[in-house]
């Protein structure tokens, strides 16, 4: 789910001294350093404008305020605010000149989250020639080679080059062992490099180096996780928040474990921890939904995914999980609503939603208004459609269900066949059903839930058909 590092651009202001300061200005910039160090880079924004507003050749302030506005645009993908703040930390450089070597983070980090929002790879390709100019430097500290190799790493793994970005992160360490962030990422390059032994004794390093660091051991738990050592996973999660109580993103971490080995009370209890420190992050009011949904809890599950909508109104996915939610309560019009509002924000992704988007106006009694979604599948030839299309026609009945089983016959790949079954055998149920043959509707409720093929919201619809819950 969540893993975390130490801050991106790494703070280091004891020898920064700007021009014509007063007492009241570094008030400020104190302020603002230390909003920035609790990650209020809102707070950091404003308070160094203030000061910029007086006094516009505050290279200080500058710095902070171009650290916070990279911030900002990268957490919110804010293109805009991003510039911005690369903008100033070319102007920080150009008022406190170039030996200022901490002024170059946030204008590399910038660089390459720009690279990242852009998918330019021009970006990272600036990013690490700058890197290179600074690093030729005599003079540098050994903390300051090191920040200035972690952002070269992440250019190179925007570039998909693993190597250079391993080895610029082993330079980071040996140069600074204690360079944390160095040690993070290491780790992280071996996951994306596929080389999983050497990852683990990478975090492992990591926590043995910083054993009362709570982030090591969220880190390694969560790599743990996604190689199915649960055990193990829930044992650093449990450490990490024994480390710091209010370390929202371990709670999460744990929760999605405990829910994967299917404890979902427990996993319920740790969303809910989570979103007692973190109340307005969406994605952890969408897993808890999610974890309520799997209990039979409906009610709760549309109303954290509501919740989860509000916060994150531009997020596809948020309102499919909202469509879905008030499906399964058989809101049907809410759920119309939510599913088209997902494919206006992402026709192209959320194309998958035309079935349910078709059902809903079905079981809402408005059959009459499928036509349009209907006729995107059928005037498309026969060789070209595919899965969604097959189920289109199906349910706007254009197609038997001999047809579509059959379709799902000569699907070659198997663990595509097996999710392609759970939703037939879901739609099949889901049109026997509304012709009154309850019978025979149930029985393929029940062969969607031997599908095994949890991860499906036609299998939870199977679950809700059949009242038929995880505990």
């Amino acid at each position: 789910m969540f893993r975390t590092c130490w801050m991106l651009v790494f703070l280091c202001t004891a020898s920064i001294v700007a021009a014509q300061a007063t007492p009241e200005h570094e008030k400020m910039k104190a302020d603002a350093e230390a909003a920035y160090q609790q990650a209020d880079f809102a707070k950091c924004k404003e308070l160094t404008s203030m000061v910029l507003a007086q006094n516009p050749k505050d290279h200080a302030a500058m710095y902070f305020r171009a650290s916070s506005r990279v911030e900002l645009g990268a957490s919110k993908r804010d293109i805009q605010e991003l510039r911005e703040g690369i903008q100033d930390a070319r102007e920080s450089l150009k008022l406190g000149g170039s030996t200022e070597i901490n002024y170059y983070l946030p204008y590399l980090y910038g660089m390459v989250a720009l690279a990242n929002l852009e998918q330019k790879k021009e970006h990272a390709t600036v990013a690490i020639d700058v890197s290179k100019g600074v690093l030729d430097r005599k003079t540098l500290k050994p903390e300051q080679r090191a920040n200035i190799l972690y952002q070269r790493a992440a250019a190179y793994i925007f570039l998909k080059d693993m190597g250079l970005s391993i080895a610029d992160f082993q330079e980071a360490i040996k140069s600074d062992p204690s360079h944390l962030g160095s040690h993070v990422g290491l780790a992280d390059a071996y996951v994306m490099a596929g080389q999983p032994d050497k990852a683990i004794a990478a975090f492992t390093a990591a926590v043995e180096t910083f054993p009362n660091n709570h982030l090591v051991y969220n880190n390694r738990g969560l790599f743990l996780q996604q190689q199915g050592k649960s055990v193990e996973a829930l044992s650093d999660f449990n450490k990490a928040i024994e480390l710091d109580k209010n370390f929202a993103v371990a709670y999460t971490n744990r929760g999605y474990t405990l829910q994967g080995v299917g404890k979902l009370a427990e996993a319920e209890q740790d969303f809910t921890k989570s979103l007692e420190i973190d109340p307005q992050n969406p994605l952890f009011t969408t897993l808890r939904g999610t974890c309520r949904l799997s209990q039979g809890n409906v009610t709760g599950a549309v109303t954290d995914y509501s919740n989860a909508a509000s916060l994150n109104p531009k997020n596809p996915v948020a309102q499919a999980d909202l469509g879905f939610g008030k499906f399964f309560s058989r809101d049907f019009a809410g759920a119309y609503e939510a599913f088209s509002a997902a494919g206006q924000i992402d026709a192209n992704n959320m194309r998958y939603l035309n079935p349910w988007k078709l059902w809903s106006l079905v079981m809402d009694g408005k059959a009459d208004a499928i036509t349009d979604i209907t006729a995107i599948s059928a005037n498309r030839p026969e060789k070209d459609r595919d899965w969604i299309d097959q189920l289109v026609l199906f349910l706007s009945g254009k197609l038997s269900e001999q047809d579509l089983v059959a379709f799902v016959a000569k699907t070659p790949d198997e663990k595509m066949k097996k999710l392609q079954l759970c939703e037939a055998y879901f739609f099949i149920a889901e049109r026997r059903n509304q012709g009154n043959d309850k019978t025979n509707a149930d029985a393929f409720y029940k062969q969607v839930l031997q599908t095994k093929a949890s991860q499906l919201s036609a299998y939870r619809g199977a679950q809700y058909a059949l009242k038929s819950f995880e505990k």
